[in-house]
């Protein structure tokens, strides 16, 4: 009995140890083999980075063109260019020189032998008399009228008041003809045109001749002042 109870002791005293070993073993929680998460840095997008400007552009611009331009264009030798035409040939007429002409000096001349040898005094030259004969026959050349009214001046009366000239009488000889030495006979060959060549009552006299084409417009102004 007692070999029994001291085997039974033996064995306990054996098992102890493991059984101790084993009930800490058991009571120690277990913690589950988890795998430590492997942190890194999360992958943001990488954005494309900031473009660097380009401070010389070169759009390669061409400063200087050449269109080649032709500063001496040729004519198309195919289409030859028509002369142009005057509207109106022929009647351009240019102004008279406004001194006294060796013409216009003559008939003068005549009209005072005329006079003196009819007991009338001679006529005095006004030079503002010779511009308003002068502007007449002119009017008469360009606008192709022979009249004693102007359809641009008017008659003897509103050109010497245009011009304000002071009269107390007026008259007006004009002659058209192709020679300036036929005037003279023709206005004596003429009652009314004698009679202003040899009226006692006028004191000054101005001769206009214009020349158009082989005809002389010839204007003789007389008045009184």
């Amino acid at each position: 009995m007692k070999r029994l109870i001291i085997l039974v002791l033996a064995c306990v005293l054996l098992v102890a140890p493991l059984a101790e070993a084993n009930s800490w073993g058991w009571w120690a929680p277990v913690m589950p083999n988890v795998q430590s998460p492997g942190w890194s840095q999360p992958s943001w997008p990488n954005p494309s980075p900031t473009p660097t400007p380009n401070p010389n552009p070169n759009p390669n611009p061409n400063p200087n063109p050449n269109p080649n331009p032709n500063p001496n264009p040729q004519p198309n030798p195919g289409a030859p260019i028509l002369p142009s035409q005057p509207s109106h040939p022929g009647t351009k007429v240019p102004l008279p020189n406004p001194s006294l002409s060796s013409d216009e000096q003559s008939l003068i001349n005549q009209v005072n032998q005329e006079r003196i040898k009819n007991g009338q005094r001679a006529l005095t030259i006004d030079y503002s008399l010779v511009a308003l004969a002068k502007k007449k026959s002119h009017d008469m050349a360009v606008n192709n009228y022979f009249s004693h009214v102007s359809p641009t001046l008017g008659t003897v009366y509103t050109m010497l008041d245009a011009a304000g000239i002071s009269y107390s009488r007026a008259g007006e000889n004009i002659a058209r003809t192709g020679s300036v030495s036929r005037a003279h006979p023709l206005f004596m060959n003429s009652a009314g045109h004698r009679a202003n060549i040899l009226h006692s009552g006028y004191t000054h006299i101005g001769v206009g001749i214009v020349k158009q084409g082989t005809s002389y417009h010839i204007t003789q102004i007389f008045i009184k002042k």
